[in-house]
């Protein structure tokens, strides 16, 4: 069932900034503090028992809330219900916190965009006006989309001048065929982690200048697609059903050959050239052809010297040219091709539909969907408090490292001191007077109301373009600048992240909305979900691969002997017992343990007492401060019941994610009187810092 009610008050909360009347009352409206009140009570299962499964009895009823919601939000959930029966199919369904605050946010900008453009000079300017236009042309193109047909993309793009796809051209030319040549292109247009993995990304030894990055793909792009998605994507651009199950069968054993080579070690370590030394390093590879279809040509002579290049993994680049050997050229293309078309499928809308052309448009101009959701629904407000919270932390956290409980020594104590006294807390991908800034990024392209394919290929290789172009930039570092995350997932993403070349903590525009954000929240409810994200981040400059990073985010961080102490590798030991059946990275959950013990000793650190005599509130006066603490800390992970299959898993994760959490610190056994046999005790508790 959808989140109806959630969603509706979120639209509500969103759309009284720009149209005070859209959610027109008889009656005063109830409070935040009453609405949270409700809908924390609404989702908890009081059946269940708080020390055995605290996730059941904090998110219970989660799926059930709809059906209890106050009539008020019902009425205006049942208005949005007629007018999403204005759409020809159903909206997909947000299943998470994240997700609701996800389509909420898509559905005020497709408001937004239905409206067209304005000419209100008092609030656009005319470098707003050109960045909208090009949005809502993107946006237009996308809804008269009938069908959505990838076919379209293979036959603007072919694998290169001299060839096309086996399946749809009868210009194909094995002789001709080059797997690199063909990956390159692919590359200038945004695929990437085929074969191959080419990046523009901050040095390691100077994060104010940039380098490219070669090396293989991950192990999560390298995982087979699986036969049935093949065939899907075959069926997709008219192959029949027995063409797609005969090609599904040969590039699924591929695929799984390919995903071998993950295993080749990198005995030769990092090393750093220049790309025209790359023939001389692995003469077997027609290099040549892969770099001239880079945009890196297009800037090439503004460089005073050729960029650095950084390349890892050179054993597994030979032995994949020796396994590419051993297979047809027609194999080879038709796999690139299905990599292809499954990224391009990602990038654009999951159906014909208002909110997912809205969805693919965050997808394909990131900086300029920052820059309208910070200016339009961002309230500039909360950002002194929000500041504020993230100061606190900070002065937390210091304390804890001046303990210092690992017995480092002082010149690597004050190095880690250093490095947290210059991280930095930005909200939004972009920062809201960098107008021009966007303007200037989005110039070359122009969109066509009826030319989506087109408009989505420009709008990749653009940011492709973009940062190829930052090997150009020199000394002219911007602290703040992010822009080369623009081809990640994040980058249009509302997930806050750390970003460690940046020593950075970005918080998107869009995550500041309710449930998660309300200036007018309680401080309480401010720290238990808001101030908990910011100190998972925080914690992921001091994890695993944190400590790797300096204070400006070079990658010459005192590791080595932060390994060294004997406390330090007893905590990673502990905390590696709990990723065994929990989450499966270590980094992940160190944050998780660490930021709820920095976030309530924020909170509370005054307040300890031996009594804990503190006042309840009178919206729920049944739980204690703390115990509402742990309840809004773990209802911020409430998911929607899926059945047993993917979704399932990821559901899962989220739930164990609450119950190690809380079961690994002792404030919330005693707080809820868990006794040491309980589920919500861990046997072992882990700190690090």
């Amino acid at each position: 069932m959808l989140k109806l009610s959630l969603i509706a008050w979120l639209l509500c909360s969103l759309a009284w900034r720009t149209t005070p009347t859209s959610c027109h009352r008889t009656q005063p409206p109830p409070s935040v503090e009453e609405l949270l009140a409700s809908r924390l009570h609404s989702y908890m299962d009081l059946t269940a028992r708080p020390c055995e499964n605290f996730y059941q009895y904090a998110c219970g009823n989660w799926p059930l809330q709809q059906v209890e919601q106050p009539a008020e939000i019902q009425q205006m959930a049942e208005q949005q219900i007629q007018l999403h029966q204005r759409e020809q199919k159903e909206q997909l369904q947000p299943s998470d916190t994240l997700a609701v605050l996800d389509y909420a946010l898509n559905r005020q900008l497709e408001q937004l965009l239905r409206r067209g453009v304005t000419n209100d000079s008092s609030t656009e300017d005319e470098q707003l006006i050109s960045i909208q236009e090009k949005m809502h042309n993107y946006y237009r193109a996308c809804k008269r989309l009938k069908p959505y047909n990838l076919k379209k993309y293979l036959q603007l793009l072919p694998p290169s001048n001299c060839t096309g796809w086996p399946l749809l051209s009868r210009k194909w030319s094995p002789e001709t065929f080059s797997w690199l040549a063909t990956i390159g292109r692919l590359r200038s247009y945004g695929l990437n982690g085929v074969l191959l993995k080419e990046e523009v990304l901050p040095r390691w030894d100077d994060a104010s200048s940039y380098a490219i990055n070669l090396d293989k793909p991950s192990q999560q792009e390298t995982l087979p697609m699986g036969e049935g998605a093949i065939i899907e994507l075959l069926l997709d651009i008219g192959q029949t059903k027995r063409e797609a199950n005969v090609l599904a069968r040969q590039v699924d054993f591929f695929e799984r050959q390919l995903h071998r080579l993950q295993d080749i070690e990198d005995d030769m370590g990092n090393m750093e050239t220049e790309l025209c030394y790359l023939a001389e390093i692995m003469p077997q590879l027609q290099w040549t052809a892969f770099i001239q279809e880079l945009p890196i040509n297009a800037t090439g002579s503004e460089l005073e010297r050729p960029p650095a290049l950084l390349i890892q993994n050179v054993p597994y680049m030979r032995a994949l040219d020796k396994f590419l050997r051993r297979h047809k050229p027609e194999t080879v293309c038709n796999y690139i091709m299905l990599k292809l078309l499954a990224f391009l499928k990602q990038q654009g809308p999951a159906e014909i539909s208002r909110v997912e052309c809205v969805a693919s448009l965050r997808r394909a101009m990131p900086l300029a969907a920052s820059l309208l959701i910070g200016q339009r629904f961002h309230d500039p407000n909360s950002e002194p408090l929000v500041s504020e919270i993230f100061g606190r932390l900070k002065r937390r956290f210091a304390q804890l490292l001046n303990e210092n409980r690992l017995q480092l020594k002082q010149p690597i104590l004050r190095v880690l001191q250093e490095k947290l006294e210059a991280m930095r807390l930005q909200l939004g991908f972009l920062q809201l007077n960098e107008t021009s800034y966007v303007e200037d990024y989005y110039e070359p392209v122009q969109m066509g109301a009826q030319r989506f394919y087109e408009n989505q290929l420009a709008l990749l290789r653009l940011r492709v373009e973009r940062n190829h172009e930052l090997l150009t930039m020199g000394n002219q570092y911007n602290g703040n600048n992010v822009s080369y995350l623009a081809e990640r997932e994040l980058s249009s993403s509302l997930s806050p992240f750390f970003e460690l070349p940046r020593n950075l903590v970005l918080v998107p525009y869009g995550f500041l909305q309710l449930p998660v954000w309300h200036r007018n929240m309680s401080e309480l409810q401010q720290h238990a979900v808001l101030g908990f994200i910011l100190a998972h981040e925080i914690i992921h400059g001091f994890d695993n691969h944190g400590i790797h990073y300096d204070s400006v985010g070079n990658l010459m961080g005192p590791s080595e002997e932060i390994w060294s102490s004997p406390r330090y590798n007893q905590s990673i030991n502990c905390i590696e017992q709990h990723v065994a059946t929990g989450s499966k990275s270590l980094s992940e959950k160190m944050a998780d343990f660490e930021a709820m013990r920095l976030v309530y000793e924020t909170y509370f650190g005054e307040k300890f007492s031996m009594d804990r005599k503190e006042p309840r509130d009178p919206l729920l006066p049944q739980f204690s401060q703390r115990q509402r603490f742990f309840i809004s800390f773990a209802q911020f992970f409430c998911g929607k019941q899926q059945s047993l299959n993917a979704q399932h898993l990821e559901h899962a994760v989220d739930e164990l994610r609450v119950l190690q959490t809380l079961a690994n610190f002792e404030e919330f056994s005693r707080e809820f009187g868990c006794e040491k046999r309980t589920k919500m005790q861990a046997k072992k508790k882990c700190r690090v810092w």
